[in-house]
């Protein structure tokens, strides 16, 4: 749904932007009690959903409402309720927006060990490897495993301490 009037369509909403895209929007000349009404939720939604500028209303109302709480968030706008638009919001800004050249990250091994290579009986690794291949587990990985899981009781963690 789009509020604007024929005066404000060139105003701009973000950098770069206008609102020019209001002009084709279906909702242009409709009553504005049908978007807020419980009754009338179900046209309003038929409406949008049929709109050719739905997209362009959605990027709107997400940067107009950025940070509004749920509760301030009324009617339907862009096809959505104001749950559903808090929700929407709430869920891009946790998508992790990564640079363009983000270095890979290797995968780090032991010292003298070629990557892909398996672990060496007598580790944790090695444990988890028998049982995961369904192979029989030797005493040398069973207690490192042993060892593994009573340093992790101990101290919430499998790595060695640091140096200090």
């Amino acid at each position: 749904m789009t509020m604007g009037t024929a005066e404000r369509t060139s105003t701009p909403v973000a950098r770069g932007s206008t609102r020019a895209w209001e002009l084709n929007a279906l909702c242009r000349n409709e009553d504005p009690e049908l978007w807020f009404s419980d009754r009338t939720r179900a046209i309003a939604m038929a409406l949008c959903r049929s709109c050719e500028v739905l997209q362009e209303c959605r990027a709107a109302v997400l940067h107009r409402e950025d940070g509004l709480p749920k509760c301030d968030r009324g009617g339907i706008v862009a096809g959505l309720t104001g749950d559903q638009r808090h929700a929407l919001e709430t869920r891009l800004k946790r998508i992790p927006v990564l640079p363009p050249e983000a270095p890979t990250r290797t995968v780090p091994t032991q010292p003298g060990r070629p990557p892909g290579e398996p672990a060496p009986c007598g580790t944790r690794s090695a444990y988890q490897r028998h049982v995961r291949k369904g192979e029989p587990v030797d005493d040398a990985c069973r207690a490192a495993n042993a060892r593994s899981a009573s340093q992790y009781r101990r101290t919430g963690t499998t790595l060695p301490r640091p140096m200090t």
